[in-house]
Formats: C-alpha cells, structure tokens, sequence
C-alpha cells in the first residue's frame, strides 16, 4: 500500500474577516466598578470637609499663646440634641457671647430653628464687626444636615473661622 501525506489544504485554515472583540465583560466591569469609585469620592469629600474643623482651642503648640495680646472674646452656638431635650425638656440653639446673656433658641415642630439663628448671629455681627472667631459645639446626637446649615449660617454672615467642638462630659 502506497503511503501518501494528507493534502495540504486541509491543514490550512481558511480565510476570514477578522472578528469584533467582545465588549461585554469589560462594560461589566466598568459598570460595577464605577459606582464603588463614585460611591468612594463621596465618602472622602464627607471626611475632609470634617478634618477641615479645627477642633477645640488652639492650633496646635502650647496653651502659653504667642501674640501677647487681649483675649480674643469667645462667641459660641451650641446645638442641643434630642438626648438633652429628654433630660432637659429643652431642644434649639443655645448662644453664649461674652457680657451678654444667653440666648436660647428653641426648636420649631421638632426642628431646630435657623431663622431665628440667622437674626441672632446678625445681631452679634451687628455688635462686634471685627468678630470673625465662632465656636460651634455640638452634642452626639446631632444630624450632620444640622450642622452644616449652622456653620454655613455662620460663614453667611462673615464669621470666617468657625471652630468645631464637642461638649465635654461630665461625671458628676
């Protein structure tokens, strides 16, 4: 029997058009992985508008102060919250401006009232033009919604620094 190779042309493959890639995986992809980066963009911007609170006293060094001047006069706007309203049967704005009373700004329908707010830090604006320090001390329990309507209220009407705190316990 005679040997003989098998044709050549069937080893050969033939000639087509070259195909399209396939696109739907990658487009999966994007697509979950897009919402986690915007998700992620958010929750960064939310923590560095909160580093950008300076908090308490002080911008760091010792409590000895450098300029040697007067005492810059403290105003301060507390927001109470919900657990304070329980314990106190009192839910708003509290405002302490030195050599004035405290004010007491209660809260509308369950809501704190930022109008009368607005009319309060105007009036300290009014008083002390050259102001521009503001203390904003807030409980636990506080909406961040809130606050930022207070800080913006607060920069609204000039106060350019406006100083982040939290009210410190007490144990006794």
């Amino acid at each position: 029997m005679a040997r003989y190779r098998p044709s050549e042309m069937r080893q050969q493959k033939a000639q087509t058009a070259p195909q399209e890639p396939n696109l739907v995986p990658i487009m999966n992809l994007f697509l979950t992985i897009i919402p986690f980066m915007l998700m992620f963009v958010v929750i960064s911007q939310v923590a560095l508008v909160a580093l950008n609170f300076s908090q308490g006293e002080g911008g760091g060094g010792s409590s000895g102060g450098g300029g040697g001047g007067a005492d810059i006069e403290k105003v301060e706007i507390i927001i109470l919250d919900t657990e304070y309203a329980k314990k106190y049967q009192f839910l708003g704005f509290e405002v302490r401006e030195p050599g004035m009373d405290t004010k007491m700004l209660p809260a509308v329908n369950e809501s704190y009232d930022f109008v009368a707010l607005d009319k309060q830090i105007k009036s300290i604006r009014d008083r002390k033009a050259d102001l521009i320090d503001i203390t904003v001390t807030v409980y636990p329990n506080v909406l961040y919604g809130d606050l930022m309507k207070t800080i913006d209220l607060c920069k609204a009407n000039g106060f350019t620094q406006v100083h982040y705190n939290r009210p410190i316990p007490n144990y006794y």
